[in-house]
């Protein structure tokens, strides 16, 4: 989010009025302007600028205090809509389907190992390490594999959406939409 600061000097000889942060500047600035002296509709960015510096230590004081507090009320929203995605995603249950799941899965590879190591003991290492104990090993842990897998993949995903609704940066297209993206630009 820009600060009216920043709007006014990169505003230039533009006219402020025709951007909705430019019109706040000017507001903003015309509330500390004696009634002779307010700036116009019309008024630029460089007129804006030559008013703020034109006020009084105080007022100039007043508004950097102003820019200051913006800030921290965006960032304090920015939090408040951060703590709320966080309480509103319940990961409660999914993070218990992912808990049984990897206990399942050690239990079940321990099984397996020690299954294993128990057929090379009596029936010797072309049955114990065959292809077919490796579809068994494959078909019975797969699930849970995946499960896992899937699990911290979405919280991934979770996660960077969480991170582009609150810090106000773009992200990277990716999969189709950032092929389509690159071949714009």
């Amino acid at each position: 989010m820009s600060n009216w600061f920043d709007v006014v000097k990169t505003a230039g000889a533009a006219v402020l009025s025709t951007n909705p942060a430019g019109a706040a500047a000017l507001t903003l600035i015309n509330a500390f302007l004696p009634d002779d002296e307010k700036l116009g509709d019309t008024a630029t960015g460089e007129e804006a600028d030559k008013a703020y510096k034109s006020l009084s230590p105080e007022s100039q004081a007043t508004l950097a205090a102003a820019k200051i507090n913006q800030a921290v009320e965006a960032d304090k929203g920015r939090t408040a809509r951060y703590e709320a995605m966080c309480k509103a995603d319940g990961q409660e249950t999914r993070a218990q389907l992912v808990k049984w799941a990897m206990l399942a899965l050690i239990s079940f590879s321990l099984i397996f190992i020690s299954s294993v190591a128990y057929v090379y003991a009596t029936k010797g290492a072309a049955i114990a390490f065959s292809s077919d104990m490796a579809i068994v090993f494959g078909v019975v842990t797969g699930t849970f594999t995946y499960v896992i897998r899937a699990y911290f993949g979405d919280l991934r995903k979770e996660t960077q959406s969480r991170h582009s609704l609150t810090d106000d940066k773009p992200r990277q297209l990716t999969g189709l939409s950032g092929v389509i993206q690159s071949l714009r630009s």
